[in-house]
């Protein structure tokens, strides 16, 4: 009884309706899947109560066909276009039921990879990606994450292969040559966290000290790094757990690598899929590695998951709730320098979003930067503003108050209250309904009467206090207030009682408690001294930071002393080494060797790239690095060696150590080696290499840093163009779009074009609407 015609939906009152009177209760998917055609075969029934004045329902499902729908197991007539169906049931009672048979092709929400893939080399899986409204494409169903449900997932698939999914095993039962696998969730969550992985995985299981099951799953030949991309795997979820304050609400936890992943993590309920680019080993573990990952997938699991937002409008609070707890991990996994520098860094990052335009964090639009780590700073100025007890305090009955429900920043604003008895609206008006941050360059000196004078200049607004950190000789540094206002460039501040007491140093904003860009310019022998006495690292780093105002005659002791000092931490060391290097320090050199031939590996990765033009003794230690313990640091050192075009010069790169190593885990250092090989040596064995590694056999990773070097080769033939095509149809947009560049660049000349024109012209009739749509906007040609 199916009726086929078009609507034209009013989205917005159709959510407020369907909201208002029907609640999704329950939802049971069985799927059968054909890889090679990625379609799926599946039957939804979806479990839902509704009041008596319902008379019809609407379900999201995209480009889908419906092959039979009943509601209370009695057809019903419905009607469907390429974005959902509705139902219009007869008779509705207290609980109800929906069952929907269709076929679906989904372009998003569920990726098969590798399954076409003629060489042989690629993995094969099948993964979801839902956030955030992508499970629709798989699965028919009210896809709004207000909407939140118990769910289980049956597969049939080939029992080569493990299947994944959210909640418990329920079953896995054999079916001749396939398996049945049966997971369900025991308590509710929104549609948009379901998830599926399926590939060929090993599993390690483990127990957390409050005995959730643990499941991590590898890839079977990458055992022996196991121990590098779960690295504190179990320490992380024991932190977690018992700094959040409230036990793991679900019944187990997973972690799965997928391949071509888009992002670089997913929470989904009970099992994060995360990109197979951070199962590294011990040499990729300093440049990216999963603990961060890690920490933030699981951080979500209670926000985002236990406690979700009621829209775009308040999805800082998902990202910075899970970014400030991974800050926190990693405090305690690598210690408080590391947790002030991942401060610093994330404030960079909001400052230089500012930068571009004004969005609000508490704004839909307000983008990544923000929801991620202004959204962190603002619940570090919080716990900062509140005191660590009272905060705990705040978030544990923030999440047990709200559990399994919806929040919005007022939740958490009532939270404080509640626990703290205090109204903190003025502190989120400021943070995160208005939008930019404060920021000022401000010049201070000490007057010989002991008053110090602020002059200040600012773009954006201040009105604020500010704390100061005031040290005077023969006395403990003290804690005072300094107000900074907009339209005032000029403060007094009293520094010190008296004529007989000097002061020894200051600072605004010490350890950067506020995020607030704020440079100082005073004197030298106070930046020095502010270095030498502060413990915080943020306050030391200033203070090298901020003596680039200054000239090298007056800077050089100090800078030598710091990039000599082996405790400091690198990033301090670092900036002083850079502000040496570029003032053109007579003994860089000696330095940068150095810094070149320190043990940490960080510093070398800054050092390195540095250096100019090496000899003699800087040229043997950037060699060495070579394969030093970063692939980024191997990399830079590559690169550094490389002696114009003369083959005995650069002789090392035939050395099959790159090619036994080629970096882990997109191959960057053998793509790299290849690249030298085929400019300087004319190597066509070299060239065909970086040719394979653009195919569909290997990660988009891989195939982009292979389009590159090629690019750079001005390479283009009739397998590199159907390397690329094949790319562009890839539904990995990053992967698409480094194709669609690569291909346009070679397009605009004429060798290029006529390489593309006779390849479009032998597969026109073999791509389906979608590829030729693709085509056509590539190249603006006119396909049918």
């Amino acid at each position: 009884m199916k009726i086929r015609f078009c609507f034209l939906f009013l989205l917005g009152a159709i959510r407020f309706l369907i909201a208002q009177s029907i609640d999704f209760t329950h939802l049971h998917v069985s799927l059968e899947l054909d890889t090679n055609k990625s379609a799926v075969y599946g039957k939804v029934q979806l479990a839902f109560k509704a009041d008596t004045t319902t008379d019809s329902i609407y379900l999201n499902g995209v480009n889908m066909e419906f092959e039979k729908v009943t509601v209370n197991n009695a057809e019903v007539k419905y009607a469907s276009d390429n974005k959902g169906i509705w139902l219009w049931p007869e008779e509705l009672l207290d609980s109800n039921s929906i069952s929907i048979k269709y076929t679906a092709h989904p372009r998003r929400g569920m990726f098969f990879i590798g399954w076409n893939d003629e060489t042989g080399l690629s993995r094969r899986q099948v993964w979801t990606q839902g956030q955030g409204i992508d499970n629709r494409h798989w699965v028919p169903h009210f896809d709004e994450q207000t909407d939140k449900l118990i769910t289980e997932i049956e597969v049939l698939f080939d029992s080569k292969y493990e299947v994944i999914s959210n909640g418990s095993l329920v079953s896995k039962e054999e079916e001749g040559d396939q398996i049945r696998w049966h997971y369900k969730m025991a308590k509710p969550h929104s549609s948009y966290l379901m998830m599926l992985a399926i590939g060929k995985y090993a599993l390690r299981k483990t127990v957390s000290k409050s005995g959730v099951s643990l499941w991590q799953y590898y890839y079977p030949d990458r055992e022996e790094d196991y121990k590098w991309y779960y690295y504190k795997n179990e320490e992380i979820f024991n932190f977690l757990e018992k700094e959040i304050g409230v036990p793991y609400p679900w019944e187990n936890y997973k972690q799965v690598p997928v391949q071509d992943f888009q992002h670089g993590a997913m929470e989904n309920t009970t099992a994060t899929i995360f990109g197979d680019f951070f199962l590294v080993d011990e040499v990729a573990f300093n440049d990216r590695n999963y603990t961060y990952v890690n920490a933030h997938e699981l951080a979500h699991q209670w926000f985002g998951n236990l406690v979700t937002a009621t829209g775009s409008d308040e999805h800082w609070l998902h990202e910075g709730f899970a970014t400030y707890y991974q800050w926190l991990s990693e405090k305690h996994l690598y210690g408080q320098d590391f947790f002030d520098w991942e401060r610093y860094k994330a404030a960079q990052m909001v400052f230089e979003a500012s930068k571009i335009d004004t969005v609000p964090l508490g704004s839909g639009k307000a983008g990544s930067a923000r929801f991620y780590q202004k959204g962190a700073w603002v619940l570090y100025m919080l716990s900062e503003s509140l005191g660590k007890e009272k905060f705990d305090k705040v978030i544990k009955y923030y999440l047990e108050q709200n559990a399994f429900g919806l929040v919005t920043t007022d939740s958490l604003n009532s939270a404080i209250q509640q626990v703290a008895g205090t109204d903190y609206s003025y502190f989120f008006q400021k943070w995160v309904y208005s939008s930019g941050e404060p920021a000022a360059k401000v010049t201070s000196k000490v007057k010989e009467d002991g008053v110090m004078v602020f002059n200040h200049t600012s773009d954006s607004y201040l009105n604020m206090f500010f704390d100061m950190k005031l040290a005077i000789e023969g006395q403990e540094p003290s804690k005072n207030e300094l107000w900074l206002i907009t339209d005032s460039a000029s403060t007094e501040f009293t520094s010190m009682p008296g004529q007989n007491h000097r002061c020894k140093y200051w600072i605004v904003n010490p350890n950067m408690h506020v995020l607030a860009d704020i440079t100082e310019n005073k004197p030298i022998e106070y930046l020095q001294i502010q270095y030498e006495e502060s413990l915080a690292l943020l306050d030391r780093y200033y203070a090298v930071r901020n003596a680039e105002q200054h000239s090298l005659e007056e800077k050089e002791t100090f800078l030598i002393e710091v990039t000599k000092n082996e405790s400091e931490f690198f990033s301090v060391r670092a900036e002083a080494l850079k502000q040496l290097v570029e003032a053109n320090y007579p003994k860089s050199d000696e330095l940068l060797l150095l810094a070149l031939q320190s043990k940490d590996v960080q510093l070398q990765k800054e050092a390195i790239k540095l250096v100019k033009n090496p000899e003699g003794k800087l040229m043997k230690a950037v060699a060495e690095l070579r394969k030093g313990d970063s692939y980024e640091l191997r990399e830079s050192a590559i690169n550094t060696s490389i002696a114009g075009a003369d083959p005995k010069e650069n002789a090392w790169l035939n050395d099959e150590f790159w090619m036994e190593n080629p970096g882990v885990p997109d191959n960057k250092i053998a793509v790299v080696v290849l690249l030298y090989r085929t400019a300087i040596f004319q190597d066509k064995e070299a060239l065909q290499d970086l040719i394979d590694y653009t195919s569909s056999g290997y990660d988009f990773l891989t195939r982009i840093n292979a389009m590159q070097a090629l690019g750079a080769l001005q390479y283009f033939d009739d397998e590199v163009a159907a390397n690329y095509f094949d790319a562009l149809f890839s539904l990995n947009r990053t992967l698409s779009r480094n194709a669609r560049q690569n291909l346009n660049a070679n397009y605009s000349t004429e060798s290029g074009k006529e390489v593309i024109d006779k390849y479009v012209e032998s597969q026109m009739n073999v791509w389906d609407d979608f590829q030729k749509r693709l085509v056509n906007r590539t190249f603006g040609l006119n396909l049918e």
